[in-house]
C-alpha cells in the first residue's frame, strides 16, 4: 500500500463515520430479540445497508486471520461471528448512529436507494449469468460507492459545495476529476481502499476501483476477472439509475446500460425483464430503509441505443467482398478490397460479407434471380450501383432484399460507408451464431441434467437397482403391452427373512452390505428382459416379461437356493435366506394391481409356511 493510501485510511479512521438508514438497526434488533431467529430474514435486513455490511465484514475478517479466503457474503459473516456478537455490534452501532450528525445538503435517501437498487440488480444479473457468487457480488455492489459517503463524512459542507455545481452533469468522470483536484482522491479510489481495508479479495478491490471506467482494465494482463466484475458493477448502477424518479444522470445511465450490457452479452429483453422485476421487488426493501427515494411508477420501455465503435480499415480488409461488374466502374482506392466476377453470373459463392452488383437493364432478370436466392438475414450485404432509377424500379429492388443502391459514378467515401455497414452485419451474424451455439450447448446440458436427475429419481442409491417408483411405472407399462399383444407377464416379490435381527447383530453397515449382496445376486440371475428392483427396506421384486408361471418359478427357485448358500455370505456371521412369492398374468386379472396383489399373496404364504421357500400364486 502506498504512503498516500495509508494516510487516507488513517484520516478516515480518525474522522470517518458512515451513517445508516433509520430502520435497519431497529429491524435487526427486533429479529435478534426473537427466540427463534430467522437467519435468512436477518441476512436480508443487515445486507441492505452499506455501513452495516462494511462493519460486519471487517469484524468477521479480523476474527479469522487464518482463513485462506476472505469473507465477502453477509451470511458467512453472521455464521462466523454468531448471533450474540451480531446483537452486541448492532446495539453499539445504533447508539453511535443516534449521535452521528447528518450533513445538510447531501441526499442520503437517494444514496441509500441507489446503492441498494444497484446491489439487487447486480445480484439478479449474477444469478442469471452464473459467472460469480450472487451473494458476494451483492455486498460488493452495495459498497461500491461507499467512498462518496466517506467523503461526505470527512469533509461535510465542503463536499456538498463541490458537488452542487455538478448536479445534472451526465459525465461521471467530471465528478471524479473534481474530487481528485479538491481532495487528492476520488470516491471510486476511496471505495476501493475501504473495501480492501474491510477484508475483501483483491479482484473485488480492482473492480471497485475501475467501476466507472472498466475498459481501462482491458490493458492489464490477467485482469479479465476484474474487468468482468467492474462491467457488472457498472451495469447494475446503470439499472438502478433507470429506476429512480429524480435522476439527473439518466443519460449517463442509459449509456452505462447499453455499453456494459453489450459487453456482457445481456440483451434488451433480459434487461427489460430485470428492470421490471427490480421495481416490483423494491416494495419489500423500501419499508426497511424508511428513507427511500421515490422510483418511477413503472419501468421505462428499454431499447438499447446504438452503441457503435469505429470500424477500422483493418476490419474492412477482413471482409469477403465480391463484385459482379467491371473494375472500371469502381473507385481505384477500393479495387484491392474485393474480387471480381463478370456478369452475367450463374451463381453467387457462399460466405460473402458484401456483394456489389453492377445493375444493367439487360441483366435485370438474371440479377433478380440471383437476389431471390439469397437469404435476406444471413446472406451478404447487397449493394447495387448503376444509373439513376425511377421510384418504382428502386422500390422493386428493395423488396427483393437489396440493402442500398448507389448511382454511378460510385465514390470511394460512399463505398467505405457500405463496407462499414457490411462489417457490422458480419459482427451481428457472428454474435447470433455464438448465441445459438451457447443455446445448443445449454439445451444439451439441460437435457443431460434432466436425464441424470430422472435416473437418480428412479434408482435406489444403496443397491443401484431401480426403486419402487420405477417398478410401479414399469409394471403398468408391461401390463398394457402384455394385455394388448396377449403375452405372458410374471412378477416375483422377495423379502429377506428376519432382516431386523441381522441389522441388530451386524449393525446398519452390515445390513447395508447384505442388501448390496442380494442386489448383486438378483442382477446375476436376471435375464436381459427382466427388471430387478428394490421396492422397500428389505423387499425386492423382479418383473419378468414374456414369462409364464412355470418359468418364473424356476428362476425364483434358483435365486432362493443361491441366497441360502453359505458362500454367498462369505465374511459375514449370518447366512441369510429369502422368501419369494410369484404370480403370472391370467384371464381373471383386470389390471397390474391384480398381478401385484397375487404375488404379494404368494409371498405371504411363503412367510407363513416357514420362510426360505418359493410359493406360486394359485386360485382356490
Amino acid at each position: 500500500m502506498t504512503t498516500r493510501n495509508a494516510d487516507w485510511l488513517s484520516q478516515y479512521r480518525q474522522g470517518g463515520k458512515l451513517p445508516s438508514p433509520k430502520g435497519v438497526y431497529l429491524e435487526a434488533l427486533r429479529l435478534l430479540e426473537q427466540e427463534e431467529v430467522d437467519s435468512r430474514e436477518l441476512v436480508r435486513v443487515l445486507q441492505s445497508d452499506p455501513a452495516t455490511n462494511a462493519r460486519l465484514l471487517q469484524l468477521a475478517n479480523v476474527s479469522i486471520r487464518t482463513r485462506s479466503r476472505p469473507i465477502v457474503a453477509v451470511a458467512d459473516a453472521i455464521l462466523v461471528l454468531g448471533q450474540a456478537q451480531i446483537k452486541r455490534l448492532i446495539l453499539a452501532l445504533a447508539l453511535l448512529q443516534s449521535t452521528t450528525p447528518r450533513v445538510a445538503g447531501f441526499d442520503y435517501p437517494h444514496f441509500w436507494t441507489r446503492a441498494l437498487l444497484a446491489a439487487l440488480a447486480t445480484q439478479a444479473l449474477a444469478e442469471h449469468l452464473g459467472q460469480v457468487n450472487a451473494d458476494e457480488i451483492f455486498v460488493v455492489a452495495l459498497l461500491a460507492k461507499v467512498g462518496e459517503l466517506a467523503l461526505v463524512s470527512l469533509f461535510t459542507e465542503s463536499y456538498v459545495e463541490l458537488a452542487a455545481p455538478l448536479e445534472g452533469c451526465n459525465d461521471i468522470e467530471v465528478r471524479l476529476q473534481a474530487e481528485r483536484q479538491q481532495y487528492g482522491i476520488d470516491q471510486d479510489e476511496l471505495s476501493s481502499l475501504l473495501v480492501e481495508e474491510w477484508g475483501l479479495p483483491v479482484v473485488f478491490v480492482e473492480a471497485v476501483f475501475h467501476q466507472s471506467h472498466p475498459q481501462a482494465l482491458s490493458t492489464f494482463p490477467d485482469a479479465s476477472r476484474s474487468l468482468y466484475l467492474a462491467r457488472l458493477l457498472r451495469l447494475g448502477q446503470g439499472m438502478a439509475g433507470m429506476c429512480l424518479l429524480d435522476n439527473p444522470e439518466r443519460v449517463e445511465d442509459v449509456q452505462r446500460l447499453a455499453v456494459e450490457a453489450q459487453a456482457l452479452g445481456v440483451d434488451d429483453l433480459l434487461l427489460q425483464e430485470q428492470l421490471s422485476r427490480l421495481m416490483v421487488n423494491w416494495e419489500h426493501w423500501q419499508d426497511l430503509l424508511q428513507e427511500a427515494a421515490p422510483l418511477l411508477s413503472e419501468p421505462l420501455d428499454w431499447k438499447s441505443p446504438a452503441v457503435e465503435r469505429e470500424v477500422s480499415s483493418d476490419d474492412v480488409c477482413k471482409l469477403s467482398v465480391l463484385c459482379l461488374g467491371e473494375q472500371a466502374d469502381l473507385p481505384p482506392e477500393c479495387i484491392d478490397l474485393m474480387s471480381f466476377l463478370e456478369m452475367p453470373a450463374v451463381s453467387v459463392p457462399s460466405g460473402l460479407d458484401l456483394l456489389l452488383v453492377a445493375y444493367h437493364p439487360q441483366h435485370a432478370d438474371q440479377i433478380m434471380g440471383l437476389l431471390a436466392g439469397l437469404d435476406a438475414v444471413f446472406g451478404p450485404y447487397l449493394l447495387l450501383y448503376g444509373e439513376a432509377l425511377d421510384a418504382q424500379s428502386e422500390a422493386l429492388l428493395f423488396r427483393l432484399g437489396v440493402d442500398a443502391y448507389e448511382c454511378t459514378p460510385l465514390r470511394c467515401e460512399a463505398l467505405q460507408k457500405h463496407l462499414q455497414r457490411a462489417y457490422r452485419r458480419r459482427e451481428a451474424r457472428q454474435k447470433y451464431a455464438q448465441r445459438q451455439q451457447r443455446m445448443r450447448r445449454f439445451t444439451g446440458s439441460l437435457a443431460e441434467i434432466n436425464r441424470d436427475l430422472r435416473q437418480a429419481a428412479l434408482t435406489d442409491p444403496l443397491t443401484s437397482l431401480r426403486n419402487r417408483r420405477y417398478a410401479d411405472e414399469r409394471l403398468r407399462q408391461e401390463w398394457t403391452l402384455a394385455q394388448r399383444q396377449e403375452r405372458n407377464l410374471a412378477l416375483m416379490l422377495l423379502d429377506l427373512d428376519n432382516f431386523k435381527s441381522i441389522n441388530d447383530s451386524l449393525g446398519h453397515a452390515g445390513g447395508d452390505e447384505v442388501l448390496r449382496r442380494v442386489a448383486s445376486v438378483l442382477r446375476d440371475f436376471a435375464r436381459h428382459q427382466d427388471v430387478p428392483c428394490r421396492i422397500g427396506g428389505d423387499e425386492f421384486s423382479i418383473l419378468c416379461p414374456e414369462t409364464d408361471l412355470q418359468g418364473v418359478e424356476v428362476l425364483a427357485q434358483r435365486i432362493c437356493a443361491r441366497l441360502a448358500a453359505a458362500e454367498t455370505w462369505t465374511g459375514l456371521e449370518h447366512v441369510i435366506s429369502v422368501s419369494i412369492g410369484v404370480a403370472s398374468r391370467d384371464a381373471q386379472m383386470q389390471s397390474s394391481d391384480d398381478l401385484l396383489q397375487a404375488a404379494d399373496h404368494a409371498l405371504f404364504e411363503a412367510k407363513r409356511q416357514g420362510r426360505n421357500q418359493v410359493v406360486c400364486f394359485s386360485r382356490p
